[in-house]
């Protein structure tokens, strides 16, 4: 009897961790407290600039103006780029209204990241046709303020 008490345990058990997350109705999110909100530290490793063996990477993006397309080319974009204070927290303004606030990060750091060359061009596969500069970051910055978002 007691082996059938602990496998009926372990079968609701079983169930309700496999049932997943539940929607909370709005009244109930509402009343959730979430502190001072998430934040995020983020590494993030662009790619490398390529080395003798490898060719070129690239960004493109296309536009048609008049019938006509031509591409913007980033040639080779790469680097690190660490971020840490990047925050998202519900907040409740003045008039009671409620929003999302997402805070810029208070230090990022570039190493090495930027691109070779840009260049706009008809054909985005082919030999860079023009340089229209190159960008190169390396340093740190620290920034303040946020973006809200409200739900309409």
């Amino acid at each position: 009897m007691k082996s059938i008490v602990i496998g009926l345990a372990m079968s609701l058990l079983c169930r309700a961790a496999f049932a997943g997350p539940q929607a909370l109705p709005d009244a109930e999110l509402a009343q959730v407290s979430g502190a001072d909100g998430i934040s995020f530290a983020i590494n993030l490793n662009l790619n490398r600039q390529p080395d003798q063996g490898t060719g070129d990477s690239r960004l493109t993006i296309g536009h048609k103006v008049d019938g006509r397309m031509t591409y913007l080319v980033l040639r080779n974009i790469g680097g690190v780029i660490q971020m840490v204070g990047l925050n998202i927290s519900p907040q409740t303004a003045a008039d009671g209204t409620t929003y999302v606030a997402l805070t810029l990060p208070g230090y990022t750091r570039f190493t090495d990241t930027g691109f070779d060359s840009i260049s706009v061009q008809s054909d985005p596969h082919g030999p860079v046709s023009g340089n229209l500069g190159r960008i190169s970051l390396n340093g740190e910055m620290t920034m303040q303020g946020q973006l809200r978002l409200w739900a309409h």
